[in-house]
């Protein structure tokens, strides 16, 4: 895995050796950093499920002001810090050890961009969805980024949020949602 673009292209970051984390792979990110442009520039970020930090870590090199890693899993938080440590990360970031409904409920901060990418088998989008598109969780032009199965039902459009764009990647599907009649 590396870092694709930006302050610190080309660096490379580790992901668990026991493949307890499943990295969005670079193909997936390239795809999902194009989409997003320039919108990451400046952008206050939300990493939910940060595993090794790939995605958040993506957007700080590219230019985003800041970068909340959130993640329950004491291992996955080794291997981010071992990975800001490896970069040397001077931009303004904040790790959460913290159930990602949990955090979403609790939180009082939006964001521009939100990152979620949980592991294949969790299954509740259902709270999910309704939680990252409250406004102290998302600002009002704010983008949401999902990477699930492409098998798992997933409420795709309410009367809050709609489906931008929406590709498959093998087992993945990136879907970018946004607030309807906003995006």
């Amino acid at each position: 895995m590396r870092i694709i673009s930006g302050k610190y292209k080309g660096q490379q970051i580790y992901s668990a050796k026991d493949q307890s984390i499943r990295p969005t792979t670079d193909r997936i990110k390239e795809y999902i950093f194009n989409v997003l442009g320039d919108f990451v520039l400046d952008a206050l970020v939300l990493d939910l499920f940060c595993g090794s930090g790939n995605l958040g870590l993506e957007a700080i090199s590219r230019g985003a002001k800041s970068v909340t890693f959130v993640d329950k899993s004491q291992n996955s938080l080794r291997v981010l810090r071992r990975n800001i440590h490896r970069l040397k990360m001077i931009e303004p970031y904040t790790v959460v050890r913290k159930d990602v409904l949990t955090f979403l409920r609790q939180n009082k901060q939006p964001f521009d961009l939100i990152f979620a990418d949980p592991p294949f088998k969790w299954n509740r989008y259902i709270e999910l969805l309704p939680l990252v598109f409250l406004p102290e969780n998302l600002t009002e032009f704010g983008i949401f980024v999902l990477e699930s199965e492409r098998t798992h039902d997933i409420e795709w459009e309410t009367n809050v949020y709609e489906v931008i764009q929406q590709k498959q990647f093998d087992r993945s599907l990136i879907t970018f949602f946004g607030r309807k009649g906003v995006v």
